[in-house]
């Protein structure tokens, strides 16, 4: 990674400071700073795609960039402008830092946009007086996040092609929920999040487990079977429609709700998840019986009855029979 240029604007909601000096990058202090945050966005599953509307002013800014008619600090300067004249909308919008930066990443050209909201945090003040030295316990409000602070709001923006990826959360705008960092700052359209995607998805599988199979572990080690198989045969890529038919093969019924439940949810009908993302979300099946006793395992072992057996008891109650176990570690 190579960081070009970067700004650091004040704002918050009823007026800004717009830095006219851009940040020592050779500083190693602001150097690591900076970095910390654009990798953090660079492999976030909170991000979701997006794309700017024509008449976005945070767009014409950055194509004229791109293009080579304004400079890198008039561009961020507008931009800043712009985030402050949203703010003032609403005192729900926390205050914070605008960190602009324009940065190089595997020969490609991107802008990062990160919103750093304040934080508190406590430190000691020491004054002198007359019965010597003072040390007292006081707050400060401005505080940026770094380790232990997490980014609301943000976009990465690479140059070509120009897909945004935005982190946001919605915030109270003249008595509505607004995700006013997307829709009225980039004025962008923008799709789910990976993390969003995978929560609808389990939510789905819910809603079917319950629907047609009683709850049964079975249909849900069934989909998460079938999701793992999906991911590794098309690389990282989810076909619902895939999907429905590896968990539900000739039973047209479940496999059509099961799409049209996915597609009235909002999810597109295939959607880039990454193979090693669905295998972290996906890739376990956890058990836990009634008297206390935990099974964790590979959820795609779930249909290999020479690896686990399910046996029902004559009296209604369940076993569960582990078979070839190998070696065995104690935890």
């Amino acid at each position: 990674m190579k960081i070009r240029n970067a700004i650091l604007h004040s704002l918050n909601n009823s007026s800004c400071v717009l830095s006219d000096t851009e940040l020592d990058i050779n500083s190693e202090t602001c150097s690591a700073f900076i970095i910390k945050h654009v990798k953090k966005l660079l492999n976030n599953p909170a991000s979701k795609e997006a794309t700017f509307n024509v008449t976005s002013e945070v767009y014409k800014q950055i194509i004229a960039l791109k293009d080579g008619k304004r400079h890198f600090k008039d561009v961020c300067v507008q931009i800043g402008r712009r985030l402050s004249d949203v703010m003032k909308q609403s005192a729900d919008i926390p205050e914070g830092d605008l960190l602009i930066v324009l940065f190089d990443n595997k020969r490609e050209r991107y802008i990062a946009v990160i919103k750093l909201n304040y934080m508190e945090c406590f430190t000691h003040q020491t004054t002198r007086g007359s019965a010597g030295a003072d040390n007292q316990i006081v707050k400060y409000a401005a505080v940026l996040p770094f380790d232990t602070g997490k980014t609301e709001e943000a976009c990465l923006i690479p140059f070509d092609p120009m897909v945004l990826k935005v982190i946001e959360k919605p915030f109270n705008i003249n008595g509505e929920s607004v995700n006013y960092f997307s829709e009225l700052f980039l004025e962008c359209d923008s799709s789910l999040s990976k993390k969003e995607a995978v929560q609808i998805l389990n939510e789905i599988s819910e809603e079917i487990n319950e629907k047609y199979f009683d709850n049964s572990i079975d249909s849900v080690a069934r989909i998460k079977t079938a999701l793992l198989e999906q991911a590794e045969e098309a690389r990282g890529e989810i076909s619902i429609e895939s999907v429905a038919g590896k968990a539900f093969g000739g039973n047209a019924e479940i496999r059509d709700d099961y799409i049209g439940l996915a597609r009235d949810a909002g999810l597109r009908a295939d959607m880039m998840l990454g193979e090693k993302f669905v295998r972290q979300q996906f890739g376990t099946q956890r058990i836990k019986a009634e008297n206390g006793i935990e099974l964790k395992f590979p959820a795609e072992l779930w249909g290999d009855s020479s690896c686990i057996e399910m046996i029902r008891q004559t009296d209604g109650s369940n076993a569960i029979l582990l078979k070839n176990l190998g070696q065995l570690e104690i935890r």
